[in-house]
C-alpha cells in the first residue's frame, strides 16, 4: 500500500471545498462582506488650496453614504478646518454651497475627523476647540488608522 502525503489529502480536500461552493450549486445567497471598507481621506491643505478642501469633503460624503467606513485625516494646514472658530462660510468655484455645510454633510453621514497630534499642537488646537467628530489623534490611532485603511485617498 502507498504511503499517501499530507500535501496531497491537503490539495484533494481544499478542491472538495471549493467544489462544493461552485456558483449554482448552492441555494444560499451569497456572502455580503462582513466589515465596510476603511477609507482614510488625507487632507493637508485648508484656505491654502480650497479646491482640495472641496474635493476631500466631498469624497469622503459620498463614500460615506456609500457605505464606507470614512475618516478624513487632516494635517499640515488641514488640521484648521477642524477647528471650531474657523466659520467654513467659503465657497469655491461654481459651488455655491459652502465649506461648513459639506461639514456638516460629512460629520451628520457619521464621518470621523482624525487630526495629526504634532500639526494641532503647532496649530495652537486643542480638544475643546475642535469641532463636532474631530478628535486630535494619538501615534497608536494613527498607526492603526492607516494600517487598517483599504484605501487612502490624498488631497
Amino acid at each position: 500500500m502507498k504511503k499517501v502525503s499530507s500535501v496531497f489529502v491537503f490539495v484533494t480536500l481544499l478542491a472538495l471545498g471549493f467544489a462544493t461552493t461552485l456558483p449554482g450549486d448552492s441555494q444560499e445567497a451569497p456572502t455580503i462582506r462582513q466589515n465596510q471598507q476603511q477609507v482614510v481621506v488625507h487632507l493637508s491643505h485648508f484656505t491654502d488650496d480650497l479646491h482640495r478642501c472641496f474635493m476631500a469633503l466631498k469624497i469622503a460624503t459620498l463614500m460615506k453614504n456609500g457605505g464606507a467606513d470614512v475618516t478624513l485625516f487632516l494635517d499640515l494646514e488641514g488640521v484648521r478646518l477642524a477647528e471650531r472658530r474657523q466659520l467654513l462660510d467659503m465657497t469655491w468655484g461654481s459651488d455655491s454651497t459652502p465649506l461648513a455645510k459639506h461639514y456638516e454633510n460629512f460629520a451628520e453621514a457619521g464621518g470621523k475627523v482624525v487630526l495629526c497630534p504634532h500639526c494641532a499642537k503647532s496649530a495652537r488646537i486643542g480638544d475643546i476647540a475642535l469641532k463636532r467628530h474631530a478628535e486630535i489623534g494619538t501615534e497608536e490611532l494613527l498607526g492603526q488608522m492607516l494600517l487598517n485603511a483599504d484605501k487612502i485617498l490624498d488631497y
